[in-house]
């Protein structure tokens, strides 16, 4: 079974390079378009897979407080980022990064971990159960993966450092996987915490960050396209979520 595990988890830590098949310049034209792509894939993953999970282990009233919990968090973060890029940038005239890239990475590390220990689960339950939940978690990710390197650009990284801060952070499956294998019962029992303070970073990251930056940019012309390839990202989701859950 340990064996299983381990093909699925360096499965999906191999969709974290997925970013190197767009890392052509061609492509930085339509990096309005990828970030509202990334808007709704961010809010599909909050609505139609973190939330419901983490009201089915925990209940409607306390996973609403972690997801408010997990976007309140966040928020304080982003500040203290900001506040400390701002600073270091002015001390050291560095190329600022912007924080919502550090962000991403810090959500893409909780989520990843959180897969680690679903994946983990599902072998433990049953071999079969563990294939279908290893599809369906490699489905969720593929479209996240190709947005979280198109918000990474976007903030300031390299597409070099983009994918490979994205293949770094995605080693918290392995880690993930890990500790549920050799912690299952107590990892299961914050399993609904977890997973509601991923949703609010993921809604705080859509929200907060992507959506005034394609409003700023926007022309009338691309306003259109924007509010298309948010509907396409939210619909992808909604898709991989309901046709092969987890």
């Amino acid at each position: 079974m340990f064996v299983y595990i381990l093909i699925a988890v360096l499965l999906e830590m191999l969709v974290a390079l997925t970013g190197f098949f767009f890392a052509i310049e061609k492509i930085k034209r339509y990096i309005t378009y990828a970030i509202s792509f990334s808007v709704g894939t961010f809010l599909g993953v909050v609505f139609f897979d973190l939330l419901p999970e983490t009201i089915e282990l925990t209940s409607p009233k306390e996973g609403a407080l972690y997801v408010l919990g997990g976007f309140l968090l966040f928020f304080l973060l982003s500040r203290f980022l900001y506040w400390h890029h701002h600073h270091h940038e002015e001390e050291h005239h560095h190329p600022k990064i912007q924080t919502s890239g550090i962000m991403i990475l810090a959500a893409d590390l909780l989520h990843n971990f959180i897969d680690g220990i679903l994946i983990v689960t599902a072998f433990v339950v049953d071999i079969r159960l563990g294939i279908i939940t290893t599809i369906a978690v490699l489905l969720h990710e593929i479209p996240q993966e190709i947005s979280d390197f198109f918000v990474l650009v976007n903030a300031g990284f390299s597409k070099a450092k983009a994918i490979l801060f994205n293949f770094i952070i995605s080693a918290s499956t392995l880690v993930g996987a890990l500790i549920a294998f050799l912690f299952l019962e107590s990892v299961q029992g914050a399993l609904g915490p977890i997973l509601g303070i991923a949703a609010g970073n993921f809604l705080y990251l859509a929200t907060s960050d992507l959506l005034p930056e394609i409003i700023h940019h926007q022309k009338r012309a691309k306003a259109g396209l924007q509010v298309v390839f948010v509907f396409l990202g939210l619909l992808i989701m909604y898709l991989v979520s309901t046709l092969i859950g987890h």
